[in-house]
């Protein structure tokens, strides 16, 4: 919603717009030399999320995972622009690995239902303190290594 003089206009900014798109509003500028109604044209700023960078149509973000699963595997819980959604993580996943979740970046601006991805950088996050067992199930484990 914008308000021109006394008048409050209501704005569709259509999905996926980004920095220095342009939207028009007919009909709603100053009149010409003519008196006709010219138009009124937005030039869009989108605030950045701290939880994705954007290039493009695509987003991208970093997930901290736990040792345990980078080496054994698991699901983690990523967080999209909409939901939450699993990632898989495969056995051996190395820190700084990024996986592409198709489909859950931006909207592709006048591309009905078309999106671009999600790229996710995995961090391993490595114990600090481990308890005298977890040092010997370590110590046991470089052995058979």
């Amino acid at each position: 919603m914008i308000q021109l003089n006394d008048k409050k206009i209501e704005v569709k900014i259509p999905a996926g717009s980004k920095t220095g798109t342009k939207v028009r509003m007919a009909g709603v500028g100053p009149k010409n030399t003519r008196g006709d109604q010219g138009d009124l044209y937005l030039i869009i700023q989108v605030t950045a999320d701290n939880r994705f960078k954007r290039k493009g149509d695509n987003l991208y973000t970093h997930k901290h995972i736990d040792l345990y699963s980078s080496v054994l595997g698991g699901e983690v819980e990523v967080e999209t622009m909409t939901e939450n959604v699993l990632l898989k993580i495969p056995a051996g996943t190395q820190s700084e690995q990024t996986f592409r979740l198709g489909g859950k970046g931006m909207p592709k601006l006048k591309q009905n239902k078309s999106f671009g991805d999600l790229f996710v950088t995995v961090v391993i996050d490595i114990p600090k303190k481990l308890s005298a067992e977890q040092k010997d199930l370590f110590k046991k484990l470089r052995k058979i290594h």
